[in-house]
């Protein structure tokens, strides 16, 4: 205990004086704890503490000059904008400067100007300026609003950020002494005891938890004292680096509320070192909403989210079929798993292990996030499912699923598992296209097609290959089986050409003059009659009485949809937009269209 007071103590007290520097700027805030907010916090290496301006306005005008001390060549100016003391949640409330103008000056030679644009965003803006001076001055020139005060913050300014070894040398030659080595040992003394008391108390403990963020976010303690002693202005964000022991205490505890400490400390990293923190944050944002809860009024149809009934896309397409009890059943992509909604539009099971987090995605991670079931590749579970398909039988359905890792596996009309196996596909199997895996199930034939990017494949439902070939077109962005069942109908922009169950390309079924123009996704199903119906992206829904022979369109939709998928049973149209179901009664629609026409 007596070293964590010893450290607090040390935080209490005023910084020392850096070697050479100053800072001045048109206005001070003094905030509502009569804590002036000078411009000495824009040079004093801490991420929390920040200058801000106090005029009227949201800080356009202001100007904040920082005092090298001496003359030095630039390379690089880094700015963090915005108040971080409390993470995103300040960085929003206050303003920032969105647009300034840098003027270096102060040597013989003229000054060096600069305007920039910054981000909208929590960062380190590391600006490249070639030029020579003593004096650094920002301009404001244009502001992004704060949500809840007007004040506009700057938190820190560093120079020659990612060139600053030589400047911060005699702080990295003290690190190495005996004496920062006896620092060192207690400090992580003082680490410890706040773990240990956290995770003793039955609700936390906030004091030690605000030691282990201040540690993580601006660096420990002894290294701030002895960084204000060795290193200049300008060079102080660089000299310190995020503590490991208060970052790894505050990953190990996994408590949200260290979000802003974290991000401090990502600030203060580069290269892969700050990939890694960024991980670790976007990991504990996911927690958050983990140990938030589930919502519990999804309503019905779907909305986005991770929950039962929720659907997440990541904006993919979520593949939709609808069984013989017009039961619909769902790829949920992002979810990695399928879901069943009835009638009514409500999710009443879901195929697939418990919710989780995870960071899994095709091929490739993305951040990681939470998840309706936890991806996997037992069977049951699912890693980012392309297609479900409907297996008809006389008293119940059953249903095939693939998956992004070219996994097939086949469910019986109970829902439960029967065999699964594992495509040997060549092609490249990528997010952000708009879909690039597909099944089909040919009763004619009896034959369970797969498409992977240009791979097509034919199963027997007990796994065994029967066919295979390279499509021709490239990869479609659609597949659905013939009216009869005897052949394929793929999709390539807005064409259908027609490929036969041993992979012959027959060739164009449906083009521009059926399907119309202009679109750039469409999908394609079958009702319960053997009937064609279409739904492009442009809102238009289509039957046809046969390939080529259209019947009657109406409009679905009048926004453009995204990576619609459809399914028809009885007259109602279902579609799968933006993390939603969307439905239609096409007979009260054509009955709507018609009374409306007449009375025009």
């Amino acid at each position: 205990m007596t070293s964590i007071i010893l450290i607090a103590s040390l935080m209490s007290q005023p910084a020392l004086a850096a070697v050479r520097g100053s800072a001045s700027a048109s206005s001070t805030l003094v905030d509502q704890d009569r804590k002036r907010l000078d411009a000495r916090n824009a040079m004093d290496g801490l991420l929390k503490t920040s200058w801000a301006e106090s005029k009227e306005g949201q800080g356009e005008g202001a100007w904040l000059e920082i005092n090298l001390g001496r003359v030095i060549d630039v390379t690089e100016v880094s700015i963090w904008p915005g108040n971080l003391a409390e993470g995103a949640k300040s960085f929003r409330e206050n303003a920032r400067p969105r647009k300034i103008k840098l003027t270096l000056s102060g040597a013989r030679v003229g000054p060096t100007t600069l305007e920039v644009q910054l981000e909208d965003r929590m960062h380190r803006a590391d600006i490249p300026m070639e030029g020579r001076g003593r004096v650094l001055r920002i301009e404001v020139v244009d502001t992004y609003e704060g949500f809840v005060f007007p004040d506009l913050h700057i938190a820190e300014v560093g120079i020659n950020f990612h060139d600053s070894l030589d400047q911060i040398l005699p702080l990295v030659k003290w690190l190495d002494s005996d004496a920062a080595g006896r620092a060192h040992e207690g400090h992580e003394k003082s680490v410890r005891e706040a773990f240990s008391k956290i995770q003793e108390a039955e609700f936390g403990d906030d004091d030690s938890l605000a030691f282990l963020m201040d540690q993580a976010g601006d660096g420990a303690s002894y290294v701030r004292n002895k960084a204000n002693q060795y290193v200049d202005a300008g060079y102080l964000a660089a000299a310190i680096r995020p503590d490991p022991d208060g970052v790894e205490a505050l990953r190990k505890l996994k408590d949200p509320n260290a979000i802003p400490a974290l991000e401090l400390a990502h600030l203060r990293l580069k290269g892969d070192r700050a990939e890694e923190m960024q991980e670790i944050i976007e990991y504990f944002y996911a927690y958050q909403t983990f140990i938030g809860g589930a919502r519990n009024n999804i309503p019905n149809w779907g909305t986005t989210g991770w929950e039962l009934g929720a659907i997440q896309s990541h904006g993919e397409p979520v593949a939709i079929e609808v069984d013989q009890y017009g039961n619909l059943l769902l790829a949920d992509t992002g979810n990695h798993r399928i879901q069943r909604f009835n009638r009514e539009g409500k999710s009443e099971r879901q195929w697939g292990p418990e919710a989780g987090i995870t960071s899994e995605w095709f091929d490739e991670g993305r951040t990681f996030y939470v998840s309706g079931a936890v991806p996997g590749d037992a069977a049951g579970s699912f890693l980012t499912p392309l297609d479900v398909e409907i297996l008809p039988g006389k008293e119940s359905d059953g249903f095939a699923v693939l998956d992004a890792k070219g996994r097939v596996q086949i469910f019986d009309g109970e829902g439960n598992g029967v065999i699964g196996w594992v495509v040997e596909f060549d092609s490249s199997v990528d997010p952000e296209v708009g879909g690039e895996g597909y099944l089909a199930w040919l009763p004619g034939k009896k034959i369970l097609f797969v498409v992977l990017g240009r791979d097509f494949v034919g199963y027997t439902l007990d796994g065994e290959e029967v066919v295979r070939a390279e499509l021709e077109d490239g990869t479609p962005n659609g597949m659905e089986a013939s009216p009869r069942g005897k052949y394929l109908m793929l999709v390539y922009g807005r064409e259908v050409i027609r490929y036969d169950a041993d992979g012959f390309r027959f060739g164009a079924i449906m083009g521009e003059e059926d399907l119309g123009i202009g679109f750039e996704d469409m999908d394609l199903t079958l009702d319960e009659d053997g009937r064609i119906w279409a739904i492009t992206d442009q809102g238009w829904a289509m039957r046809f009485k046969k390939p080529g022979k259209l019947e009657y369109k109406i409009r679905f939709s009048e926004i453009d949809l995204v990576h619609p998928r459809i399914a028809v049973q009885e007259e109602y149209i279902y579609v799968v937009d933006r993390d939603r179901i969307v439905r239609l009664d096409v007979r009260q629609a054509r009955l709507d269209e018609a009374a409306a026409a007449a009375e025009n």
